[in-house]
C-alpha cells in the first residue's frame, strides 16, 4: 500500500473537471496550501490563471493517461453531474467510463491516492421514480441500494470500480457522497434560499430520501482535501453534509409529514440531517464549517409557511 499524503505543498495534482462548481473551489483550496495543481476539463479558461489546463475528455484513454502523467494524486470530478443534465446513455457512458479510465491510469501511474465525486444518490432512493424511501433515519453508508434510474447507477457502478481498482493494484481511493452542494453564501444566502425552497415544493419526497441535506461548497473543497490526506476505505463512498438540515422544522417532525410512518431513530432530534455522518468524523476529521443558519438564518423553510413563496424552477443536481 503506497504511503498517504502527509501534506500538500509542493505535491501535484490533478483536477479533473477542475472549472466546474466543486472544482474551481477545490482548485482555489489546493492552491492555497501550496500544490501544484493542474486542471483537466473539456475546454480552456481564462480565470484559472494559477493552474496549469490541459484540454480534453475523460473518456478519451489516451488523454487520460497523459493529464495523470506527472502527477502524485488526481481529485476526479468531471463527468455528468445529475440525471437531468444529458441524456441516459451519454450520462452513464461518462461517469462509469471517465472514471474508471482516471482509476486505472491513476493506478498504472503508481498514484498516491485518488479521490472522486460520488453522490447521495447512490443509495438510488432520492431519485428512485417509485414512492420509496430509506428503512429509517439517519442512514449511513451501509444502507442498501434501491437503484431506479440511470445517474445513481453510475454513481454505485463507480463506488464498485473504486473497491476492483483497489483490491487488484493497491490504489488508495475514495469517493464522497456528496448531497446539494452550492455556494450558500451568494448574494447573502438569498440565492440558495430560493433554490431550496423550490426542491422542496417540486419534489419533497427526493428532499426527504436525502435528510434535507447540503454542503456549501467550501466545505466539498475541504472534505476532498481531507480524503486526500487520510487513509479512506475503497468503498462505499463517504456521506459528506453538512450537520443540520435547511429547515427550520425539527428534521422527525418534517420526515414524518413527507414520509408518513418511516423510522425516525432517536438519536435525531431537532434540526440535525437525517444522515449518520460518523464516518466523516471518525475517518476523515471532517465537520462542514458554513451552515445556512450562520449565513442567512431568514432563508431556513418553515414547512408550514413554504407556500408563501412562489415556485421559481429549481435545478437540482449533485
Amino acid at each position: 500500500m503506497r504511503t498517504p499524503l502527509a501534506q500538500l505543498a509542493g505535491v501535484r495534482i490533478l483536477v479533473t473537471g477542475g472549472s466546474g462548481l466543486i472544482g474551481r473551489a477545490t482548485v482555489n483550496h489546493l492552491h492555497s496550501l501550496g500544490a501544484e495543481v493542474t486542471v483537466f476539463d473539456l475546454a480552456i479558461r481564462p480565470d484559472v490563471g494559477f493552474a496549469k489546463q490541459i484540454e480534453g475528455d475523460v473518456t478519451d484513454q489516451t488523454a487520460v493517461r497523459a493529464a495523470v502523467h506527472g502527477a502524485d494524486a488526481v481529485v476526479h470530478l468531471a463527468g455528468v453531474a445529475g440525471a437531468g443534465i444529458a441524456d441516459p446513455a451519454k450520462t452513464y457512458a461518462t461517469n462509469t467510463i471517465g472514471t474508471f479510465l482516471v482509476l486505472i491510469e491513476s493506478a498504472r501511474a503508481g498514484m498516491s491516492k485518488v479521490v472522486f465525486a460520488s453522490s447521495i444518490n447512490a443509495n438510488g432512493y432520492p431519485l428512485n421514480t417509485d414512492a420509496v424511501a430509506p428503512p429509517s433515519f439517519p442512514y449511513d453508508e451501509s444502507l442498501v441500494p434501491k437503484i431506479g434510474d440511470w445517474y445513481s447507477l453510475s454513481k454505485l457502478a463507480n463506488e464498485d470500480a473504486a473497491k476492483m481498482v483497489n483490491a487488484r493494484w493497491g490504489l488508495p481511493v475514495t469517493g464522497l457522497r456528496f448531497p446539494l452542494v452550492r455556494d450558500i453564501t451568494s448574494d447573502g444566502g438569498q440565492r440558495f434560499g430560493r433554490h431550496i425552497r423550490d426542491a422542496i415544493r417540486t419534489d419533497p419526497r427526493r428532499q426527504a430520501c436525502e435528510g434535507f441535506s447540503y454542503l456549501d461548497v467550501s466545505d466539498a473543497a475541504r472534505a476532498l482535501v481531507a480524503a486526500l490526506t487520510h487513509e479512506t476505505p475503497a468503498a462505499p463512498g463517504i456521506l459528506v453534509a453538512a450537520p443540520r438540515t435547511y429547515l427550520s422544522n425539527p428534521t422527525p417532525e418534517a420526515l414524518q409529514h413527507f414520509l408518513p410512518g418511516v423510522a425516525v431513530q432517536g438519536q435525531l432530534q431537532g434540526r440535525a440531517v437525517g444522515l449518520d455522518l460518523r464516518r466523516a468524523d471518525r475517518t476523515l476529521a471532517f465537520r462542514a464549517q458554513v451552515l445556512l443558519e450562520d449565513v442567512a438564518e431568514d432563508q431556513l423553510i418553515d414547512l408550514f409557511t413554504l407556500d408563501q413563496f412562489p415556485l421559481e424552477g429549481a435545478n437540482h443536481e449533485q
